[in-house]
């Protein structure tokens, strides 16, 4: 039941991905849809929760995207494991820490894939793209993330409270 339910939500992701890009984007900015739910999926869970969802949201992006098969999927699969090890790393996983650990990662992402688009790409043309292109994505990537961890935080300590158990008064 759970895989099914991972299955869907990365579907999902990759239909609203392609739906809501445009209502999404700010100053010709689009949100990766599926680098932030590997990340969320990392820092929520686990790194092999990360990893699984990063993966299997790549390996969609990249049957259902043009271009070739692999590279998103390594790139996500990454990036939600490594998510998952930063709450390893850090003792107690906050927005602030969130956005920095997206905004490192989304980076990182976006100069691969960079370099594997355009391996003959000179030195003004990569600084204009980085400049231009990437940085915004990724500070809007960081942003993001840290405002959809910190509702995913409150929505589930809201859940939290709510105790089944204690039968009738």
């Amino acid at each position: 039941m759970a895989i099914a339910l991972q299955m869907i939500v990365c579907v999902a992701t990759i239909i609203a991905q392609a739906t809501f890009s445009p209502w999404l984007s700010i100053n010709n900015v689009h949100p990766d849809l599926c680098l932030l739910l590997a990340c969320l999926a990392g820092f929520l869970s686990h790194e092999y929760k990360g990893l699984l969802i990063g993966l299997t949201v790549g390996l969609l992006q990249d049957l259902l995207t043009p271009g070739g098969i692999g590279l998103n999927m390594l790139l996500k699969g990454l990036a939600g494991y490594l998510a998952g090890m930063t709450t390893h790393a850090v003792s107690t996983v906050t927005s602030g820490a969130v956005a920095i650990v997206t905004l490192v990662l989304s980076l990182g992402a976006g100069l691969v894939s960079l370099l594997v688009s355009y391996p003959t790409l000179g030195g003004t043309e990569a600084f204009h793209l980085v400049a231009e292109i990437l940085v915004p994505q990724t500070l809007y990537h960081s942003l993001m993330a840290a405002g959809l961890f910190w509702l995913a935080y409150k929505i589930r300590h809201s859940f939290g409270v709510i105790h089944f158990s204690q039968g009738r008064r």
